[in-house]
């Protein structure tokens, strides 16, 4: 007896691919016939916009589900394209039981939920049914879902968003508008802005548009007009529709000279802010104006047509700034402007106490002395004949004094750290402790003239400072 084939031994007969079942492979079961019976219908739930004029042509957004192509296969390959365009759409009236069917044109398929029709113009106002078809001849209906509303009769609704109703611009500052057009169940097909003043305008500016409604468009355009002439300013919107109707928005707002900036006085200051500053410049009498110092707002205590005083912010770090003045849109900058001086703090003296009498030398140690504008206080009594070494080192010689005071570093720029200070203790000497009252051996103690710096950072004072280090 012959033997048998393999696949005869096996029990079973060799398997052999067929265009449907590599389809399947592709396709998970959506290749066109095989496999239809197990498919789900489609179900149309929704249709967008559900009305519309009939003066143009309108897209017709259809959603629902199940929405399954067909595939073109290549059965010797197994490749396989998707047809997009395997689905039908109509409307048929709803009030009438014999109504011609209107066909929607370039029915496109999205997604399982989504297709895409276009309804040409000229639909007769009344309700529609609205049917879709699947490349299988399955279909699914609404009933009076989409409602033909006839011409289009009334022109776009325009706003003005933005600017605000009581702002205000100065010349050259780019001014953000937002403008809104909306037709309703209509399209809006053009969108442009204008804006103008009493001594010249921009050429309109034109938002780009899809035909869709409601349309927003957000740009910004300089102000125009003379530099120093104080004017108005109107922005003019126009909308058209499909129908060629045309809506329009009008708003006007203050249009101001655009600041200057010439100077400020003083140009430096402490880190710990509350320096007083004028600024000088034109067109800075504005209520909206805003002065920052390295980009941190200053308080604004006065100003005039001209001129602006301003109270500094606080400042981590010494240093040299930029300070800018932003007035109705428009800012100006002086770079390097304004330097920030760290304040001076004492941390020791040496000694710490002394005879009542003074006239003797210390040597006052901290940080951030500074030449000609660092003075030392024994309480509100001046160091006397105090020489600069460093900006962590002063000399002097101690004024008289009694009990224990203060000792306190002050500066003309940079002012006082608060709550710096270091005690110094005043004593009585005992009268066989010999001469120390700073007469013959330790300078005058009569609190005559107390000496200086000169330009040069040393003692100034001459005579009078016989005891100086």
């Amino acid at each position: 007896m012959p033997a048998m084939p393999a696949a005869r031994r096996s029990g079973s007969p060799p398997r052999v691919p067929t265009p449907c079942r590599v389809a399947a492979a592709w396709l998970l079961g959506a290749a066109a016939g095989c496999g239809v019976a197990s498919d789900p219908a489609p179900a149309l739930t929704g249709l967008s916009p559900p009305a519309g004029y009939d003066d143009a042509p309108l897209t017709l957004a259809m959603i629902g589900h199940d929405f399954r192509p067909t595939y073109q296969v290549d059965a010797r390959t197994g490749s396989a394209t998707l047809d997009t365009g395997g689905f039908q759409a109509w409307l048929t009236p709803s009030n009438v039981s014999d109504g011609t069917r209107i066909d929607l044109g370039k029915v496109v398929w999205q997604s399982l939920n989504l297709l895409a029709a276009a309804l040409p113009a000229g639909v007769p106002a009344g309700p529609y049914d609205v049917t879709v078809a699947d490349p299988r001849g399955r279909t699914s209906t609404l009933s009076g879902r989409f409602q033909s509303l006839g011409p289009d009769t009334m022109p776009p609704l325009v706003r003005i968003v933005s600017p605000a109703s009581n702002a205000t611009f100065a010349v050259g500052a780019l001014v953000p508008i937002i403008a809104v057009a909306d037709d309703g169940a209509g399209t809006v097909t053009g969108l442009t802005a204008v804006m103008s003043s009493g001594s010249g305008a921009m050429q309109p500016y034109t938002c780009p548009v899809t035909g869709q409604s409601p349309v927003t468009c957000a740009f910004t355009l300089p102000a125009p007009g003379a530099a120093s002439t104080p004017d108005e300013l109107t922005i003019h919107v126009t909308a058209t529709d499909a129908a060629g109707q045309v809506g329009e928005a009008r708003a006007q707002f203050g249009l101001v000279r655009a600041p200057a900036f010439n100077s400020l006085s003083p140009t430096a200051g402490s880190t710990l802010g509350q320096t007083q500053v004028y600024i000088e410049g034109a067109g800075l009498m504005q209520r909206n104006a805003d002065v920052r110092f390295d980009g941190v707002p200053a308080t604004i205590v006065g100003l005039g047509p001209n001129s602006l005083q301003v109270t500094t912010p606080r400042h981590d770090t010494p240093g040299t700034v930029a300070v800018t003045i932003t007035i109705a849109g428009v800012m100006v900058t002086k770079d390097a402007a304004f330097t920030y001086v760290a304040p001076p703090l004492v941390r020791n003296i040496i000694p710490a106490s002394g005879p009542a009498t003074g006239g003797f030398p210390v040597t006052v140690v901290g940080d951030n002395f500074v030449p000609q504008t660092t003075q030392i206080y024994f309480g509100n009594a001046p160091l006397r004949c105090p020489r600069y070494s460093s900006p962590n080192r002063i000399d002097g010689i101690a004024p008289a004094g009694e009990g224990t005071l203060a000792v306190i570093a002050d500066d003309t720029v940079s002012s006082i750290f608060p709550n710096a200070t270091v005690p110094f203790r005043y004593y009585v000497p005992d009268a066989a402790a010999g001469s120390l009252d700073g007469g013959a051996d330790g300078g005058p103690t009569d609190g005559g003239s107390t000496g200086g710096l000169g330009p040069d950072g040393e003692v100034d004072g001459g005579d009078d400072c016989p005891g100086a280090p």
